[in-house]
């Protein structure tokens, strides 16, 4: 196993949360996995040991936000990006307010439409969402919603998508063209305006 150190451009926070992954509440209790699949999946850090479903869901998907899907039914929110939420304006290049959850659940919804969606699920959070990584023909849509412009990074959570959005930003595409507040910084907002 390779050792990991902040100076490798790990943050305590992702060192943090990577440990817990390894150890998992059933390291902490005692509890190994007793059969040969059991213990590959701990090997590649899933499964019981780090407390993930680990399950691949396949099938038609409905955009429900524009990070949102539901895959034959059942609700996975696309790990490592963040899109407006209900209710959020913002503004075009032209300083017209346009509905930015709308349009971003729009993209998404145009992505899946028609198409086989894979996901893989590899997190499970305390409310029970399912959270994970989706694809169309092998095209990663929370990469593709970032690097259109309809959707953020979520950098605390993984810098995956880091140059997506770069590229985004520079070339002025979907949110990044007007005017939007990132959708984690609109929410707190909200929060602060609705305590008054």
């Amino acid at each position: 196993m390779t050792s990991l150190a902040c100076s490798d451009g790990w943050t305590p926070v992702v060192m943090l949360a990577l440990c817990i992954a390894w150890a998992g509440p059933a390291a902490a209790q005692g509890n190994r996995p007793t059969n040969q699949a059991a213990t590959n999946q701990a090997a590649k850090g899933r499964g019981p040991i780090a407390n993930t479903p680990d399950q691949t869901i396949k099938g038609a998907a409905m955009a429900v936000e524009g990070d949102l899907l539901t895959v034959n039914g059942t609700p996975v929110r696309l790990m490592g990006i963040d899109a407006p939420d209900p209710g959020q304006k913002c503004k075009n290049r032209y300083g017209h307010e346009l509905d930015c959850f709308k349009v971003a659940t729009a993209v998404l919804a145009n992505m899946v439409k028609g198409e086989e969606v894979t996901c893989i699920v590899t997190e499970q959070d305390r409310t029970g969402e399912l959270k994970g990584e989706c694809r169309v023909r092998g095209v990663d849509l929370g990469a593709a919603m970032v690097a259109r412009g309809w959707a953020f990074q979520y950098a605390s959570l993984s810098p995956a998508y880091q140059r997506g959005e770069a590229y985004a930003q520079s070339k002025r595409m979907g949110l990044w063209a007007g005017q939007v507040e990132k959708p984690w910084q609109w929410r707190s907002r909200q929060i602060r305006e609705t305590a008054r």
